[in-house]
């Protein structure tokens, strides 16, 4: 029996085998699995596959196949088309390898017939989705469709090589991942992990904490493995030096043993004799064909993996029947395999493996190449079906570039993604607009032409959150449109980016709307009432009264024309102008409207928006339990959306939420979540707070982790971030540092300081006054917070972080101030208002700061209470996992305990006078020879001992000879 046609018994991967087995035979009892199967090209991935289709057959259930494919032709959810495509072709029988079915290769967007449709499946019609259905349904339905497939007996669902896989598919996976325990389902899962881009790795990690989720790398076989393969494949036991040179060679890569065995063709040899590389082995494979078949085979790899006889006979301007018989001989030597072609509704055939398809393709020249590109977009735009295979027609017609029809080659490729923004697929779309993009020149496209599909790519990369490329493309339209003349496309430009707030774009989007309104008639109509949405919304940060002004202004142009996308756009700029703590209440009534209009007209950007503004205007009004209702309506939208951005804003609510409420673990994991996202995208208005949340976390556990960085240069009206940076390095014990960076802090007044962040930079920046014992910052910001007594510690637009009641900054600064009476007054509200609210972590500062206040006031029962506080709040701060918070508590207990009391110790008074010379406490660390922390640790117990507040008074406590404080909190 020749080599080519012997059937190869499958060797090793007993291990493998069993697992998949086990997974299988739970899928089969109604625990759902994923199972994700990895190696390099060659290493048996698809031949464990079959045998995985045979286990099943065995357990009675049924198998259909997808197969995702490195051709840019294909459409959006490829393999999971060729699937649903399969099921309804197929009632209650086996598809793919194993009881005579084959994988489906091919599939028509939409069902046809439906002569063996399983009973209820109705494949979605991929084509007809918009945004305003979403993803969210699609991926309802198809799981739907596969858990019914299932039926009673279970379904294997394998996608091959999805490493190649669509963005969008990989996203489906993920989905059905998250409810496959629900159903008679396993998905095997196939890919080279030596191949893996971005999206499958973020899928992979998305994958990775699932408890369906099981995953296992395919590596080289054993040396007796590999002779047990040549044995097969040659008929013959290989000599053992013959098994060891292969071995060696190959590494037990199952497809080069196979190959090179085949070239051995029944001769021994040894290692000096065998090919240089595996193109080598393919090259002598080929050779072996006749020459018609092999210039057959040649033109075919260059078109795709699938072979469409017809199509190929078309494109080559050969004769049908010519093809087949050349085809015919390539099957029999084992290049090509016999594959069920869902779109013809029959057979066809396919290349063996893909490195066979790539060896054979290098043997065709460039002119050859684009000529025969050229010839199947031309065949196929000719078919009645062309409209089906979009994709596939712009993918020939550019790769028949730069030969072929620039124009054209343009043309199919925004209809191709036009068909896949419908899809929601918006990597897909935001690719193929570049790729008409690149040849708009050549297809000497007009101005007004390139900047449309500027603009169209630009749309697609912000829904795909690839903000830097999204910049890129909308000032590459916004000059077309400037040498046009066109001010309305330089509105229509700068509008792409409404609802995302980035600091990089601010100043340029605020430019470019100014650009547009200045270049339209000043009369009501909905552009103008759009753009002054927009204007008003970029000077939200810098100039509130100007958006004030004009947010008000866009808000009653859009109800005059009677436009409702214009009012929703209004709306978010008078949320953002009233972001304030004076417009809370607003935001809120602004919130209720904007959901209402989103669920009246089913405009999920609306419901979302109107749900994230109810969230942080409760957030700020301390009502966290409402709050926190706001976000499972808020994940139900997002994951409808299916952008990466609603998904930002979806994990920032909830990390906010879990670190108010004391739970760290989940606010770590969230807030990493939301910092990736936001790194990937190149949004600085979602990178930047995302680092500081984390920052915010390291300075509340004291965890260490990898080391931070100080932050880059941020917009100068965002203090919080510095300021955030200064706690973090006083936490760190790192003082001076601290130091420097709060000297170079611009004073926070409502002036200065962006209305969404008033609140929560007055709280970090009392913070710090108190720490650096700077009265002057105290008494400016005492006054301004007290109007806001009442409301939360967080963001106005945007919450981060919720940092508790306003009396707890309000009372840090009376007690800056010496004011020691309205200090208790404030911290005792600030304790109960957090404790009754449910954040803990802020409930056990209000406590710790109000111990201390009552330990330097001295009047009868403070000192008690003082300890009492103390070691309560260290107790919350040991179960929540507040390090630094215990540890202070702990040190101010013992101090009020007696076991420091009474006069400074030798030390401690050392310790004064240095301090009285006004020396850092580096400096102290230096001349005293201790730790530069034990010198912080000994000006604490100088200041409780002494009931001072700051280091100035300990230099004039010095200076008057250290007289005795028989009434301070360490005497008796």
């Amino acid at each position: 029996m020749e080599a080519a046609t012997r059937q190869i018994r499958f060797v090793g991967r007993e291990q493998e085998l069993a697992w998949i087995e086990d997974r299988l035979g739970a899928a089969a009892a109604g625990a759902g699995q994923v199972l994700l199967l990895a190696g390099e090209p060659g290493a048996g991935k698809s031949r464990l596959a079959e045998q995985a289709a045979a286990v099943a057959a065995r357990l009675g259930m049924r198998c259909c196949w997808g197969r995702a494919t490195d051709e840019e032709g294909n459409p959006a959810y490829w393999p999971f088309r060729q699937v649903l495509r399969a099921l309804e072709q197929s009632e209650g029988a086996q598809d793919g390898p194993g009881g005579g079915r084959d994988r489906p290769e091919g599939g028509r967007d939409r069902a046809e017939g439906g002569r063996d449709r399983p009973a209820g499946l109705v494949v979605p019609d991929f084509g007809a989705m918009n945004e305003a259905e979403s993803r969210f349904r699609l991926f309802e339905d198809v799981s739907g469709l596969l858990a019914a497939g299932a039926g009673k007996d279970g379904l294997l669902v394998v996608l091959d090589d999805l490493h190649w896989a669509d963005e969008a598919s990989l996203r489906l996976l993920v989905y059905l991942a998250r409810g496959a325990a629900a159903a008679r389902l396993a998905v095997l899962a196939i890919y080279r992990d030596t191949e893996i881009g971005e999206p499958l790795r973020r899928t992979l990690a998305a994958l990775a904490g699932e408890a369906s989720v099981t995953r296992v790398r395919l590596t080289g076989l054993a040396e007796s493995e590999v002779g047990d393969l040549l044995a097969g494949v040659t008929g013959w036991p290989s000599p053992e030096p013959v098994v060891g040179a292969v071995s060696r060679r190959t590494r037990g890569n199952p497809f080069f043993v196979t190959e090179l065995a085949r070239l051995l063709g029944g001769e021994q040899g040894d290692e000096a004799e065998l090919p240089a590389g595996v193109r080598d082995a393919v090259r002598g494979r080929l050779d072996r064909l006749s020459a018609w078949c092999g210039q057959v085979v040649s033109a075919a790899a260059v078109l795709g993996s699938a072979v469409d006889p017809p199509a190929l006979a078309a494109a080559a301007g050969w004769e049908v029947a010519e093809v087949l018989d050349a085809l015919d001989e390539a099957a029999a030597a084992g290049i090509l395999t016999t594959a069920r072609d869902a779109r013809a509704g029959g057979t066809g055939s396919r290349f063996g493996h893909d490195l066979i398809r790539e060896a054979a393709r290098l043997e065709v020249g460039t002119a050859q190449r684009l000529t025969l590109h050229r010839r199947m977009a031309e065949h196929l735009i000719g078919r009645v079906d062309a409209a089906d295979r979009t994709s596939e027609v712009a993918f020939h017609l550019l790769e028949s570039l730069p030969a072929g029809d620039a124009a054209l080659a343009a043309a199919w490729a925004e209809r191709a993604a036009e068909q896949a923004m419908a899809q929601l697929a918006w990597e897909e779309a935001a690719a193929l607009y570049g790729r008409a993009v690149a040849v708009a020149g050549d297809a000497a496209l007009s101005g007004p032409d390139r900047c449309r599909l500027l603009l169209a790519r630009a749309r697609a990369q912000v829904r795909a959150y690839d903000m830097v490329e999204a910049r890129r493309s909308l000032l590459a339209a916004v000059d077309l449109a400037r040498e046009a003349g066109d001010a309305r496309t330089v509105g229509e430009a700068a509008m792409i980016m409404e609802g995302v707030s980035d600091f990089v774009w601010d100043d340029v989007g605020a430019a470019l709307y100014a650009e547009a309104l200045a270049g339209i008639p000043e009369q009501d109509s909905v552009l103008r009432a759009r753009l002054l949405a927009q204007y008003a919304v970029s000077h939200a940060w810098s100039s509130p009264g100007e958006a004030e002004t004009r947010s008000a202004e866009a808000l009653a142009m859009a109800e005059r024309v009677g436009d409702r996308r214009a009012v929703k756009e209004a709306l978010r700029a008078r949320q953002l102008a009233r972001s304030g703590p004076d417009g809370v209440t607003d935001r809120l009534a602004l919130g209720d409207r904007m959901l209402a209009m989103g669920e009246a007209d089913r405009d999920d950007d609306a419901v979302l928006w109107g749900r994230l503004w109810r969230f942080d205007a409760l957030a700020q009004l301390g009502r966290l339990d409402r709050a926190e209702a706001e976000l499972a309506p808020i994940d139900v939208v997002a994951r409808r959306l299916r952008s990466p951005l609603t998904r930002w804003h979806a994990l920032r609510c909830r990390a906010a939420i879990a670190l108010a409420r004391g739970r760290f673990d989940d606010a770590v994991v969230l807030g990493e979540q939301a910092l990736e996202l936001s790194r990937r995208a190149g949004h600085e208005g979602a990178l930047v707070p995302s680092h500081a949340f984390l920052l915010n976390l390291r300075i509340l556990t004291g965890s260490s982790g990898e080391p931070i960085d100080a932050p880059g240069p941020v917009n100068p009206g965002i203090v919080v971030v510095p300021a955030i940076w200064a706690s973090f390095l006083v936490a760190a014990g790192r003082r001076e540092e601290a130091r420097q960076v709060y000297r170079t802090l611009q004073p926070a007044t409502s002036s200065s300081v962006p209305p969404f962040l008033l609140v929560a930079v007055f709280a970090l920046i009392t913070e710090l006054a108190a720490e650096f014992g700077d009265r002057e910052t105290a008494a400016r910001t005492y006054p301004a917070m007290m109007p806001y007594a009442d409301l939360f510690a967080c963001g106005g637009a945007g919450v981060i972080t919720i940092h508790g009641s306003m009396r707890l900054p309000l009372g840090r600064a009376a007690a800056t101030l010496g004011r020691l009476d309205d200090a208790v007054r404030h911290l005792r509200a600030a304790a109960e208002v957090n404790e009754r609210a449910g954040t803990p972590p802020m409930a056990a500062f209000s406590r710790y700061e109000l111990a201390r206040v009552l330990a330097r006031r001295r009047r009868p029962g403070d000192r008690d209470e003082a300890a009492a506080l103390a070691e309560s709040a260290g107790a919350a701060a040991g179960e929540l996992g507040m390090a630094p918070l215990r540890a202070s508590c702990a040190e101010l207990a013992r101090s009020l305990s007696g076991r420091v009391a009474g006069p400074l110790t030798r030390r401690e008074d050392e310790i004064a006078v240095l301090v009285s010379q006004g020396l850092t406490s580096r400096q102290i660390a230096a001349a005293a020879h201790i730790a530069e922390r034990t010198v912080e640790n000994h000006v604490q117990h100088i200041l409780v001992k002494l009931g001072f507040t700051n280091r100035a008074q300990i230099a004039a406590w010095v200076a008057s000879g250290r007289p005795r404080r028989p009434e301070g909190p360490g005497s008796e």
